[in-house]
């Protein structure tokens, strides 16, 4: 599920970013670094500045957590998903090389991947920190792409579920996706607009996969739903009545409404409790001349060390794939429970052989745009 949300969505997040985002020490991040390390350190100092693009709320912590760290500017460019995504293929099909480190979703997985348009990430992993597979779920390092190489995910955390309003609907009502289907919330139910690439399609087609694509139309167009393309309007719809569940909601949003005192509820469905996404966090290179090359590779072994992502779960409330990041402010709802069986959206078998047909069945079932 790559987000191709609206440029909208840094208007709606970006003020929360700071709520969530406060810097923390890093403790030592390159213990038992050996020579090869320093003397890329060195190189990419004299480099002074390494330049990366994704979340824009990853802005002003990441620059100021690993100028901390490190000594090296970051000079970061903030865009949507849709954006990040026009302007590395428009760089790697030519050839011409801006910024050194991508953060983003799994789009790549189906453009630059195949293309042969990716540098390997893996061999760039140095320090001890970073490669001992102890630190990481399922005892090693993730990676979108099967090879292992290319598209690390720093982060994996559980989305697709629907969120009530308790004043309005008790949650105990809801302990099924079908129970979604029941005359009393027919024209209750807002979601994430389906139709187009998102959270709301990420959600769809995990529930067209499950449950078959007559379920979908017995859902969105039977119970008519409406539609939002912006995070923040679907979940103030919820919080404020106008539409008391909804789908497709993204958690720090959810958490800023909650933290005004609504109260807003996060449900787990029996038969669908959720699927594995890794967000905006997969980070990925360009194949071709870096502008620098030793800022990158610095930039890319603090980001996937504790350091880095206590620094990127803080700010955008998802679940690192290290076992060591513990953020208090993560909600429950978004970290995988043990023993239940999540479908992996950030995989390439999922993303490149799965995806695009659920997602097709799902447009063409609800109309298009």
């Amino acid at each position: 599920m790559a987000f191709a949300w609206k440029g909208t969505l840094a208007a709606a997040l970006i003020a929360g970013s700071c709520m969530v985002s406060q810097a923390q020490p890093a403790g030592d991040w390159q213990a038992g670094a050996g020579e090869d390390w320093k003397r890329i350190l060195a190189a990419a100092r004299r480099e002074g500045t390494v330049s990366a693009i994704g979340s824009p709320q990853l802005a002003t912590p990441f620059a100021e957590a690993f100028k901390r760290d490190t000594g090296i500017e970051l000079q970061y460019i903030g865009a949507n998903p849709a954006d990040i995504q026009a302007r590395i293929s428009r760089e790697a099909k030519a050839n011409s090389i801006t910024v050194d480190v991508v953060l983003s979703g799994a789009s790549d997985l189906t453009s630059l991947l195949p293309g042969g348009l990716l540098n390997p990430v893996r061999p760039q992993l140095i320090l001890p920190n970073v490669t001992d597979a102890k630190h990481w779920q399922g005892g090693a390092i993730r990676w979108a792409d099967n090879a292992g190489q290319y598209m690390l995910k720093g982060s994996r955390y559980i989305v697709g579920w629907p969120v009530v309003n308790a004043d309005m609907i008790k949650p105990g009502e809801i302990t099924s996706w079908k129970d979604l289907l029941k005359p009393e919330y027919k024209g209750k139910i807002a979601a994430f607009d389906p139709r187009s690439g998102g959270p709301g399609q990420g959600v769809a087609a995990y529930l067209a996969d499950r449950f078959g694509i007559d379920f979908i139309k017995q859902l969105y167009i039977g119970q008519d739903v409406r539609y939002a393309t912006n995070p923040r309007q679907l979940v103030d719809w919820a919080a404020r009545g106008t539409h008391p569940i909804v789908i497709g909601s993204i958690q720090s949003v959810i958490e800023q409404y909650r933290a005004q005192g609504f109260k807003l509820v996060v449900l787990a469905p029996q038969d669908g409790p959720g699927y594995l996404s890794s967000g905006f966090s997969v980070l990925d290179q360009l194949k071709g001349t870096l502008p620098h090359p030793n800022a990158a590779t610095v930039f890319i072994n603090w980001y996937a060390s504790r350091a880095g992502q206590e620094v990127y779960a803080r700010t955008m409330l998802e679940q690192s794939a290290r076992l060591d990041v513990n953020v208090e402010s993560i909600p429950d709802y978004v970290k995988p429970k043990e023993g239940v069986n999540y479908p992996d959206t950030y995989s390439e078998d999922w993303y490149v052989k799965v995806r695009p047909g659920v997602s097709k069945a799902v447009i063409d079932a609800l109309g298009g745009r």
